[in-house]
């Protein structure tokens, strides 16, 4: 065995250290130096005996779990993160043993991470799993067990502080043998299919991250097995609870029963994608520590006025896809606000509500909005308002905005042009399927990943500036008054990153050399290659936005609601078509410059219909007294002079 090698090794080297350290004492007659000596060289031993190996029985129950799982299946359109991590584990490489964590003291495993290790067929309650008793940290997610048997001896493991079984397929009620772990911190059961009561739950007394979402729990049984509507509360008070959540289930009824105590610890709550009806945010709002609510599609048609409230410290709220009539942005500590899809017509009061709300990111997008755009905060870095009825023109508000990075203005009715003033440090802007005019400012291209602009009126040459922008990642132009040339000399454009590009629809002008795409990003001139873990632009981060867009290729129109990071589109036809006078060898268009007129062969022109009419009755009757003529000179000669027809025609 490779670590008893290593301890042999160990041991002779510490014999011969000793020896050379304590003979030097045997010349001197003091016992101080002798006692000093043997110190020094424990001491060393000591240091080196303690380095961390892994227990060689440790690693045979790894070896066994391993083995338990002689087939492996992955499912990359499911979970594209998977990877194969046991199929790497050896006894003789301590190293191989990917998402194993060893104690650096005592070399027993303490966490398991097999995530999307493609592990299937069945985990079995006797399975070696359960001989690791030191297991602190264990995630199964992700994997595909076609059942469950292992579940009743999870209680054996009681120094688990974090498991994750989540995207499973667990049916059924929660596992029983859970509430024997009371030493978990963190819980996720999140993506099965789990139904009934959270009665094993509530004797986890130190649980601070709790997720049930998308299962299959309904508020209505939860309430009905105890009295009250104790378990709901009994939940949500549980003493060190501070995550929950509960999104996409079937909780469908009402909050308001519920006569929960304040003294709950939860600051963020997922309830997203039920359908609770009823008032909501009163029973929620005596949970004093909520910092994120995430309410979005329910049933309620709350007016939601947080001024009467007692959300002090609430910073996040989504309240998507609710009937809201107007907007009340409420808590003075609210940093971030997502109402998109909630039909809002106006502001509460007066439009000037928002210059001074302490809001750093306002999502609007899909609502009923009119007139002209809202004036502000300067604080904000996140504006999204697309998909609403905005007139007017783009408030010079924008302009102060000095942590701006992104802008989505998309599908309004703004008209005039684009101030000046705008946009000197968004890195994501569009402004896309507007009334805009006029030119594109000066400053249009600081620090920009995305352009987009299309389906407006903007009157301008191509920007050749864009080639200061080395990490631009979309230009889209389609659909405005664009003109003259999009190639000089003077400007070659480099876009090392460039994923998108479409200037059709406009009035670009010119020749392209046919090495105009030299410098552009190579795999946007190629087939993009298959990935495993599909990457989208945007950020994941801010309540999920992904930018999306309208394309045309291969002569098809398509709407991309995520725009995957290896998707790549230039087509020289689509790209660029309906410029008429542009053209050149890298599009489908050949310039006149480069044509070779062929010569064509000297023809005869053709004759006209009443022509060939006239010809044919001419034919016609010439031909009919040939032939009669004919006739007759043949029967003058047979009848008289047989011999000389049979000569004339060799019969």
């Amino acid at each position: 065995n490779h670590t008893y090698q290593v301890s042999s090794s160990i041991s002779s080297f510490v014999s011969i250290f000793i020896f050379h350290m304590v003979k030097p004492c045997f010349h001197v007659s003091s016992i101080s130096c002798f006692l000093c000596c043997l110190f020094v060289s424990s001491f060393f031993v000591n240091s080196l005996v303690s380095q961390p190996f892994p227990r060689p029985d440790q690693i045979e129950i790894l070896l066994a779990f391993k083995n338990e799982f002689p087939i492996l299946k992955c499912d990359f359109r499911k979970w594209p993160h998977s990877r194969i991590t046991t199929k790497s584990w050896t006894r003789n490489d301590v190293k191989s043993f990917s998402g194993v964590f060893f104690d650096s003291e005592t070399g027993v495993v303490t966490g398991l991470n097999v995530r999307g290790a493609c592990l299937s067929g069945t985990l079995n309650a006797n399975s070696s799993l359960f001989r690791l008793h030191h297991l602190r940290y264990l995630v199964l997610s992700h994997n595909y067990f076609d059942s469950f048997p292992f579940l009743p001896q999870l209680g054996k493991l009681t120094n688990l502080e974090s498991l994750d079984l989540s995207h499973m397929g667990l049916p059924g009620e929660l596992p029983s043998s859970i509430s024997s772990l009371n030493r978990l911190t963190k819980l996720d059961l999140s993506d099965n299919e789990l139904t009934g009561t959270f009665s094993p739950l509530l004797n986890l007394s130190r649980l601070s991250f709790l997720s049930l979402s998308n299962n299959l729990f309904k508020l209505i049984e939860i309430i009905q097995h105890l009295s009250s509507g104790n378990v709901p509360c009994s939940l949500l008070t549980m003493p060190f609870l501070s995550t929950l959540h509960l999104s996409n289930n079937h909780l469908t009824d009402s909050l308001e029963t519920m006569n929960c105590s304040s003294s709950s610890k939860l600051e963020t709550i997922y309830l997203s994608n039920n359908r609770l009806s009823g008032r909501i945010l009163e029973p929620l709002s005596k949970f004093t520590n909520l910092k994120e609510l995430y309410l979005s599609f329910q049933n309620t048609t709350d007016p939601f006025n947080f001024f009467s409230l007692g959300f002090k410290s609430l910073e996040l709220l989504d309240l998507s896809g609710n009937a809201i009539s107007r907007l009340n942005p409420g808590s003075p500590n609210l940093k971030e606000l997502v109402l998109n899809n909630c039909n809002i017509e106006d502001f509460e009061g007066s439009p000037r509500m928002l210059l001074n709300s302490s809001l750093d990111a306002l999502d609007l997008r899909s609502n009923a909005f009119q007139g002209s755009f809202p004036v502000i905060s300067p604080r904000l870095s996140y504006v999204l308002a697309s998909d609403n009825s905005f007139t007017g023109e783009i408030p010079l508000s924008l302009c102060n905005q000095t942590y701006l990075n992104l802008l989505d203005l998309a599908h309004n009715n703004f008209s005039c042009s684009i101030p000046r003033c705008l946009i000197i440090s968004v890195q994501d802007v569009d402004l896309g399927n507007n009334n805009l005019i006029g030119r594109l400012p000066d400053l249009f291209y600081k620090l920009g990943l995305t352009r987009t602009l299309d389906g407006n009126r903007i009157a301008d040459t191509f920007p050749f500036w864009l080639e200061e922008l080395p990490k631009l990642k979309i230009i889209v132009l389609r659909s405005n008054m664009f003109h003259g040339p999009i190639y000089s000399p003077q400007h070659p454009l480099s876009f090392p990153e460039l994923r998108m590009f479409d200037i059709s629809r406009n009035n670009f002008t010119g020749s392209l050399p046919h090495d105009y795409f030299v410098n552009w990003s190579t795999p946007l001139l190629s087939t993009p290659q298959k990935v495993s873990q599909p990457l989208y632009m945007g950020d994941p981060f801010m309540y999920d936005y992904y930018p999306s867009m309208y394309l045309r290729n291969k002569g098809i129109n398509m709407e991309l609601e995520k725009i995957f990071l290896a998707y790549t589109s230039i087509d020289p036809k689509s790209s660029f078509e309906g410029n008429l006078n542009l053209c050149g060898r890298p599009l489908l268009e050949s310039c006149f410059q480069d044509k070779v007129p062929s010569t064509p062969e000297a023809q005869e022109p053709e004759p006209s219909k009443q022509e060939q009419v006239f010809n044919w009755k001419a034919a016609a009757m010439g031909y009919g007294p040939g032939v009669l003529f004919g006739l007759a000179i043949g029967q003058v000669l047979y009848s008289y002079k047989p011999v000389l027809f049979f000569k004339l025609f060799r019969l």
